[in-house]
């Protein structure tokens, strides 16, 4: 029976990724950010709680060095210190009696040549300490900051090579960097250098209210009644700056991920002139950025001026209140000029987070982006209990696995990619799945190092379910070699010791002659320790797969996995991949997927699967006895006439050997290869609830099956 699409709501089919890899529950934006920030200062708090302390500091002596111009107008306009006496009394009268009175006398025992040196000292001790509280504070939030960029770029990027295949299939590579590098870059930068503005001003404020209210109540309350008016104006502005802000750094990741597109598929761009076109695309999407960034700034311009406006009615409210105290004798006309400056100070510390507040949207919206991949939590994780695997024979075995996929686009129908496939590969064994596209050949090689977990059935590994192991454990015991060769920015033996990172030089060349690559490498400019160019653009296509072998060869594991290793390759680098692959394969249970005949036809078995189930099974010359799709696709590339040869063919390739067993102590290779599948990602599977849906349309289990699941 052919798998059945089966129609979905779009409720359901809107939902991208499937249910373990999903966003928790919402939370306000800036709850969201404080939790996030707070997570990753963890042993920094004592370093931003420091700078914290200092900026404390720094508001204090910045409201006192206030103090000596108002004692200065006080003693000239009387004549006498008697005020700043009073004063200095009332500030520390807590004080002992005797303390007090000390005071009093070195006041008024002052001249005017001691008051001006003992004023200008006072001047001075100020600034010293304004400008150390500022300097250190400074120096701890730089600190902090850094760590902070640090520990999250960290864990951002840790975190993105455990999410799924499907997680990439719906992202743009661009968009991501932007995230990465961008958001992070600009969280960083604020905790340096913004972060201090805001909590000084904070905290200058702050203070200053208390001051006033302690000097002058009625002043008090004036400064206390502005405040209020200041921050409804500034929540109204820094909302509209938050979502336009957003709306910025998205448009800025789209243009980012066009720009890569550009740069990456150069060669097609050029070959068909469509360079106009680009062009076009990327002028719309760059125009985009730039009408939303020219609300940013028409947002900040009107921001600014209705906080100056406000401030300029409290300077009048304070000038007309300071003048009627001073009228009755109720201040001294040198409190009213520190009034005056306290208030001012007041609206500057306000100018401050105004000019930064735009920073806070920018911060919540790069906080916000962050936390979308910081909260997607892997769709295939280690299982409760898992162990560390063992040293395999490779015995491999699917039982009775089925697997769906989530389609994009909403109106997208759920389908099996896979339906009841049960088979088995013995140890040493090389085993070919061969299909047309979209059969589910590549969704059975993904499913063995748990790229994937199926949605029923079981994949075992030497008769224990792969389930029961870590994951680095059992991707550590598995080569792959994929269609599209992935090599890193380094030197030619650093890609193939990307295998096994601790390789010597000798292991490095044997593993690539027998890759036969060494030979081509002798060549290169500086032989093994030439570096590749972006993309590994300065090898051939054969040249860079028969690199990705000896990544194999060196790995030395039991299993291989061979995903249309062969495809795009010309005759002459095809037959020096096959070779290589054919020495690779010999003591390994393997699996190939490919189209490339003369690959497969030496297999010990070839599977051929259609719309998720496995129609025939057999060896090369029992396929083309038979007929069916596999004969199909033999005659269509090499002619009919070649299947009366057929019968004459002895198996090239020796009978599967069990291999030895391996040490037991021996280091496993890293499973860093399976990160290069990327380019090989299946849409999102579904939801467990979505497959019930489609188990209930089109019945896919056997009873003795479908039992035997449920009791598992």
């Amino acid at each position: 029976m052919s798998t059945k699409a089966v129609a979905t709501p779009k409720a359901a089919t809107a939902r991208k990724a499937s249910q373990r890899e999903g966003a928790p529950r919402e939370k306000g934006p800036f709850r969201r950010s404080v939790q996030m920030i707070n997570r990753f200062i963890e042993g920094q708090r004592g370093v931003f709680g420091t700078a914290m302390l200092l900026l404390v500091a720094e508001s204090l002596t910045s409201i006192g060095a206030k103090l000596p111009l108002g004692w200065l107008l006080d003693y000239l306009k009387t004549g006498t210190p008697q005020p700043i006496a009073d004063d200095f009394a009332a500030t520390f009268a807590a004080l002992p009696p005797a303390a007090v009175t000390w005071v009093t006398q070195f006041f008024l025992g002052l001249d005017l040549t001691g008051m001006l040196g003992f004023l200008s000292a006072a001047i001075l001790l100020f600034a010293l300490l304004n400008s150390a509280s500022d300097s250190f504070a400074e120096i701890y939030l730089a600190k902090g900051g850094r760590l902070l960029g640090f520990h999250l770029r960290d864990r951002l990027y840790a975190h993105l090579q455990k999410l799924s295949l499907a997680f990439y299939s719906q992202q743009r590579t661009g968009d991501l960097l932007t995230r990465v590098t961008g958001d992070v870059t600009a969280l960083e930068e604020f905790a340096v250098k913004s972060l201090k503005d805001i909590a000084g001003s904070i905290f200058l404020i702050v203070l200053t209210l208390v001051v006033l209210f302690a000097t002058n109540v009625s002043m008090g309350l004036i400064a206390l009644v502005s405040v209020p008016i200041l921050s409804l104006a500034s929540n109204y502005f820094a909302d509209q700056i938050k979502i336009s802000a957003k709306k910025q750094r998205a448009s800025e990741g789209e243009l980012a991920a066009a720009a890569q597109e550009m740069l990456t598929s150069v060669r097609v761009i050029q070959t068909y002139g469509s360079a106009g076109d680009q062009q076009q695309r990327f002028a719309a999407t760059s125009r985009k950025v730039l009408d939303v960034a020219l609300r940013v700034g028409r947002l900040n311009a009107w921001f600014g001026g209705v906080i100056s406006l406000l401030q300029a009615v409290v300077v009048v409210v304070i000038v007309w209140v300071s003048v009627s105290l001073v009228s009755v004798g109720a201040i001294e006309f040198g409190t009213t000029v520190l009034f005056i400056l306290w208030i001012q100070d007041l609206f500057k510390p306000t100018k401050r987070i105004i000019k930064q507040w735009n920073e806070v949207g920018k911060i919540i919206a790069s906080v916000e982006r962050i936390n979308e991949v910081l909260d997607r939590r892997p769709a295939v994780q280690n299982e409760p209990g898992a162990v560390e695997a063992p040293p395999f024979k490779g015995q491999i075995e699917y039982r009775h696995v089925s697997f769906a996929y989530q389609p994009e686009g909403e109106d997208g129908q759920l389908r099996l990619a896979l339906r009841d496939v049960s088979f088995t590969v013995a140890p040493g064994e090389v085993v070919a799945l061969v299909g047309g596209s979209g059969a589910g050949k590549s969704t059975i090689a993904q499913l063995l190092p748990r790229l994937y977990d199926p949605h029923t059935g079981q994949v075992l590994i030497d008769g224990r379910d792969i389930r029961e192991f870590t994951l680095e454990s059992l991707r550590a015991r598995m080569s792959m070699v994929l269609q599209e060769t992935i090599l890193f920015s380094g030197t030619v033996a650093e890609n193939i010791a990307y295998g096994l990172p601790h390789a010597t030089r000798e292991e490095i060349i044997a593993a690539a002659i027998q890759a036969n690559a060494h030979e081509f490498i002798e060549r290169l400019p500086q032989g093994y320790d030439t570096p590749l160019s972006e993309r590994a653009a300065n090898l051939s296509g054969g040249q860079r797969q028969r690199i990705a072998i000896a990544r194999a060869f060196i790995r030395n594991t039991p299993i291989l996995i061979l995903d249309e290793p062969t495809t795009g390759l010309d005759a002459e680098s095809a037959d020096l991949v096959l070779h290589a692959l054919r020495t690779l394969m010999k003591q390994k249970s393997t699996l190939i997927i490919s189209h490339d005949l003369n690959l497969i036809r030496h297999a010990d078995r070839i599977l051929v699967v259609q719309q998720g189930v496995i129609d025939q099974v057999g060896t090369h010359r029992e396929l083309l006895r038979a007929g069916g799709l596999y004969a199909e696709l033999y005659h269509k590339q090499f002619g009919a006439a070649v299947e009366e040869d057929a019968a004459r063919q002895s198996p090239a390739m020796p009978p599967p050997a069990v291999p030895q067993e391996e040490d037991e102590d021996a280091e496993p290779a890293p499973p860093a290869v399976f990160h290069t599948m990327i380019s090989q990602a299946l849409p999102a599977p579904v939801s467990r609830k979505a497959f019930e849906t489609i188990l209930m349309r089109s019945p896919l289990l056997p009873p003795d099956a479908a039992q035997g699941e449920q009791s598992a």
